[in-house]
């Protein structure tokens, strides 16, 4: 295998690096996966490259969240990554911030609070996370001694938010290949989003995030990641303003994976339309309960799977008439105590995942992605393509990109109620026309796992 000797010194790393200079080679194999005279040795390049490809690849991710403490698609993208790296037999560890889990070999630790906690500090203790973000003095010691004590080949950085861009910069001062996935904007903002406090999404910089930015591309320049990966044209785009990522970007799509079991042929009468995520004001919930209502299509139903500030919103929009019956269509066991179904044509299901979450899909017409902010690339979209599901989506971050073709017509400005009611009616009169078979598209696991692979030697070329 073409490893890097564990220990103490670093010196054979070096001594590699120097001969790759010398002799013009470039790295593929020797400084991907570590360290191996008879990589240098070849001057195939073929030849370096099935060296890499056939051996085992200790892969060190890094994720602030890990399952079951889950926020959004990113913590659990890289957990499904972990399987499948394993499953294709390499070895993987897992460096997060307080999270304990499966394959987990260290933990920074999460003060002054669990970073699932945040949206619910007051004020003053969000303001001391967001400090300890800008510089973590835990991250560099355990991320250290973790990557000296797992020896690994490449170091695969997700979500850091917490750990600070100490995170981003410890496997480059360490000559250790680094590849990191943007799934959000914490590079650019200290919300991650460019939402503000209030749900707005940002149409420029503030000077607070402007003023982090500075200060996290000043801490990067020097060690930064070798490759960089956004999970869309959109999110790739916003961060080509960072110095030091130029030349270092590249996009590669989340990967869609196949449904457990095809989904069962509906018969479409009355639509049921459906929104799976955070119930909050920038993910376009507001939006959604206010053009569902206007467009008051007879028999339709709306169901709502999430948590979030504005569950009882969306609770209110569904409460059942005076004497009406409450709806049993809802997923089977997927409202938890406090979500409330209605007879009103919306219904508050409460988090919804796992079995529930199959349950879900199976039971909509028609999934309905409003988001407000610049969503990067939403995981549902992947879901629901998988499936067949049709989507209404907004104009906005990574959405357009990620539906299927044929039913590009139903996308929607941003935030505007009027025209979402207007894509809910055209869905009713007409859904076969904007209903294509399912697909693993844009990219599947197989490819997802061979553009990574490019990645990872790509950043042992560096």
């Amino acid at each position: 295998m073409c490893r890097r000797r564990s220990g103490g010194a670093l010196e054979p790393w070096r001594e590699v690096r120097a001969l790759r200079h010398r002799s013009g080679l470039n790295g593929l194999g020797q400084l991907q996966y570590g360290w191996d005279p008879a990589c240098v040795r070849s001057r195939s390049r073929a030849s370096r490259l099935g060296c890499s490809l056939r051996n085992v690849v200790r892969v060190l991710l890094l994720s602030s969240l890990w399952p079951p403490a889950v926020l959004g698609g990113a913590e659990l993208h890289a957990a499904q990554l972990a399987e499948r790296l394993v499953d294709a037999g390499h070895e993987v560890g897992v460096v997060t911030y307080g999270s304990p889990g499966e394959r987990v070999i260290a933990q920074v630790p999460s003060k002054p609070y669990p970073l699932q906690e945040f949206a619910s500090q007051p004020a003053s203790k969000r303001a001391l996370m967001h400090l300890r973000d800008v510089w973590n003095p835990d991250t560099a010691s355990i991320l250290e001694k973790a990557i000296s004590d797992f020896a690994p080949d490449v170091v695969h950085s997700h979500t850091v938010q917490g750990m600070s861009a100490v995170a981003l910069t410890r496997p480059g001062k360490m000559q250790i290949p680094h590849v990191h996935t943007l799934h959000d904007y914490w590079l650019l903002c200290q919300r991650t989003s460019m939402v503000q406090r209030d749900g707005t999404a940002c149409t420029s910089s503030c000077r607070g995030c402007a003023a982090i930015t500075a200060v996290r591309e000043r801490q990067i320049r020097g060690n930064a990641p070798d490759v960089v990966l956004g999970v869309s044209k959109a999110v790739t785009a916003e961060h080509e303003r960072l110095e030091w990522a130029s030349g270092r970007l590249r996009i590669l799509y989340n990967p869609v994976e196949s449904p457990p079991e095809p989904r069962p042929v509906r018969d479409v009468g009355a639509p049921v339309f459906g929104y799976l995520g955070q119930l909050a004001a920038y993910k376009g919930v507001g939006t959604l309960l206010s053009a569902f209502k206007a467009a008051d299509i007879r028999g339709s139903r709306l169901l709502v799977g999430g948590r979030g500030p504005l569950l009882s919103e969306v609770q209110s929009a569904g409460a059942a008439p005076s004497g009406a019956a409450p709806s049993s269509a809802a997923p089977s066991g997927a409202a938890p105590s406090g979500a409330a179904p209605s007879g009103g044509g919306v219904e508050a299901l409460g988090w919804v995942g796992g079995d529930t979450k199959e349950q879900f899909f199976n039971e909509i017409d028609c999934l309905v992605v409003p988001s407000e902010w610049s969503d990067p690339a939403p995981i549902v979209l992947n879901e629901a393509r998988a499936r067949g599901i049709p989507v209404i989506g907004a104009e906005a971050g990574g959405i357009p990109e990620l539906i299927s073709p044929k039913a590009s017509a139903l996308l929607f400005p941003s935030r505007d109620s009027g025209a979402l009611s207007d894509r809910l009616r055209m869905f009713a009169a007409a859904p076969a026309d904007y209903t294509a078979p399912p697909e693993l598209a844009p990219l599947d696991w197989a490819g997802h796992l061979e553009g990574l692979m490019t990645a990872y030697r790509d950043a042992g070329a560096r």
